[in-house]
């Protein structure tokens, strides 16, 4: 990051904002947001494991060196996000970085804040591609400075295939978001070695920026209190989390075990989930199935609302609510995974289900901004 990222200043007096943005699902997180180092180590270490389950020893050794020392730049740099993807393009590995740091703008407001931050990019880096640009997100349109150029590193010994320090090509996009309250800018920042995907991850860079939306203390009650409900969005849900929704959804009926007439009348949908509602986020931030079973018995229907819930707690579903033989409401992976919910209508002959995957957007709380 530039010169620009140090900047520190006391922000208490202008108003917070709860900001989010969404992130690939393949990306996997970059423990910066603890100064814990033990904690720190334990998460990275299980996130190698993830990313490379069937690989040797030496292989995680040297991913779990590369990114413990990337994660200690990026505290120092004041990352509030972070996170890495793995990817195989046609069987040849690539990878990319994203990280996302805050900026407190001290006596500047938001539209004089982006000519200076210009006008140090263009000094800082002459030879790279600096300009303003007009940024769709969240919110409509919001200007911008980006900045496109070269940004070599040095692999150090121990992160090495070959055992030795060597210097290593990256390109590197960066985009600076001041935010309206005037209190603040956001640094957005893509770096990879892998330049024969460059077009790729500059397409993926700018679908993350797309995604940037924010809401005030003001707006987030109102939405709260308007409605509890996920919204639909007109944003077209992800091509792989439908097939992931589609996959679920087969696991259900599976569980289930009635034989009726299935109505998938309600097709995948983006949605915003109930917690980004809550805090005023309400663009489209994971994706939704919705269908049901019709013209069964209520009391065949109470009982595979029953068989549902034991089997995907049995299965390690964590159980979130439920009325025995009429509603229940489960998540995978502890929690934080994907969501299923099924309601006996009574009286109707009908089980309404809904699959919901899990939220994609990133929300963090920094300093005196409202982040989460």
């Amino acid at each position: 990051m530039s010169e620009l990222t140090t900047v520190r200043s006391d922000t208490s007096e202008k108003p917070g904002l709860h900001v989010g943005w969404v992130m690939p699902p393949f990306f996997h997180e970059i423990p910066v947001d603890t100064d814990d180092a033990e904690e720190a180590a334990e998460r990275l270490y299980e996130t190698v494991h993830q990313v490379l389950p069937g690989g040797t020893d030496d292989d995680r050794l040297r991913m779990f060196v590369t990114y413990a020392a990337m994660l200690d730049e990026l505290r120092g740099a004041g990352a509030v996000y972070a996170g890495f993807c793995l990817m195989d393009m046609d069987g040849r590995p690539s990878t990319a970085n994203v990280a996302v740091y805050r900026m407190p703008l001290p006596d500047i407001t938001a539209e004089d804040a982006l000519p200076e931050a210009l006008a140090a990019l263009r000094r800082a880096y002459p030879a790279d591609d600096v300009r303003l640009a007009a940024l769709p997100c969240g919110r409509g349109e919001s200007r911008a400075v980006v900045r496109i150029g070269d940004a070599p590193f040095e692999l150090a010994a121990e992160g090495s295939p070959t055992g030795q320090p060597v210097t290593v090509p990256r390109g590197q996009i960066q985009v600076y978001v001041p935010l309206p309250n005037d209190a603040e800018m956001l640094a957005f920042e893509l770096s990879t070695p892998s330049m024969e995907d460059w077009d790729f991850y500059s397409e993926l860079f700018a679908t993350i920026i797309r995604t940037l939306d924010w809401a005030t203390e003001e707006e987030a009650e109102m939405a709260a209190a308007l409605s509890q409900a996920q919204p639909v969005s007109a944003t077209a849900p992800d091509p792989e989390a439908v097939q992931r929704l589609y996959a679920h959804s087969s696991r259900v009926l599976d569980v289930l075990a009635v034989r009726g007439r299935m109505d998938e009348g309600h097709a995948v949908s983006a949605v915003t989930c109930a917690d980004c509602w809550a805090k005023g986020l309400t663009s489209a931030c994971t994706a939704r199935h919705q269908w049901q079973v019709d013209d069964v018995e209520d009391t065949l229907l109470a009982a595979a609302v029953t068989r549902l819930d034991e089997v995907l707690q049995a299965q390690g579903w964590l159980k979130l609510s439920g009325t025995p033989g009429q509603s229940v409401a489960l998540a995978a992976d502890g929690g934080t995974g994907t969501r299923v919910s099924a309601t006996l209508l009574a009286g109707r002959r009908r089980l309404v289900v809904e699959v919901v995957a899990p939220c994609t957007r990133t929300v963090r709380a920094t300093g005196d901004s409202v982040f989460g």
